[in-house]
């Protein structure tokens, strides 16, 4: 069951990492005033951050779905950024829903649904992701075989002693 979610979580880091390669190139093909004009307000984010981390949604979804060892770590990393994301994102909406009362007021109880939902998707799923791959770590090691070499001279030197008297 572990193996085929982890499978399942590789399948979806690929979806998302592959949709954030094609959706600013959709956009810019659909929508070429507006992908543009984003483009252009967000030009250190694009190609610093938001590429960046396609390619890493993409290299790790891989791995996962060959359990790699190396994937392991990569996505424990990728939990403890959402997680480290999730908590100021939490911290700072909750510092802006007080400056920003007339949306607080006007969507009802707003503050109290968004920390619900930022709460669920950007603290509890990591730290849930953190726990089941930590529990899965042993999927992703690879087991050392004996060298036949060794089991070789081993054994020569046993029949060495028992040729020599010594054993």
């Amino acid at each position: 069951m572990r193996k085929a979610i982890i499978v399942i979580c590789g399948l979806v880091m690929l979806l998302c990492g592959l949709g954030g390669l094609l959706f600013p190139v959709f956009g810019y093909l659909w929508a070429r005033e507006w992908a543009t004009f984003i483009f252009t307000l967000s030009f250190p984010f694009f190609p610093v951050f938001y590429l960046p981390f396609t390619g890493w949604l993409l290299v790790t979804g891989g791995g996962l779905v060959a359990c790699r060892q190396w994937a392991w770590y990569s996505v424990q990393t990728f939990w403890v950024f959402l997680l480290c994301v999730g908590v100021l994102l939490l911290v700072g909406f909750n510092l802006l829903s007080d400056v920003m009362t007339s949306l607080v007021d006007a969507g009802g109880n707003f503050r109290g649904v968004g920390n619900i939902i930022l709460g669920v998707l950007l603290v509890l799923m990591p730290v849930g992701g953190l726990v089941f791959f930590n529990r899965a770590r042993r999927l992703f090691t690879v087991p050392v075989e004996e060298n036949p070499w060794q089991r070789w001279s081993a054994a020569v030197e046993e029949e060495q002693s028992e040729w020599l008297g010594q054993g």
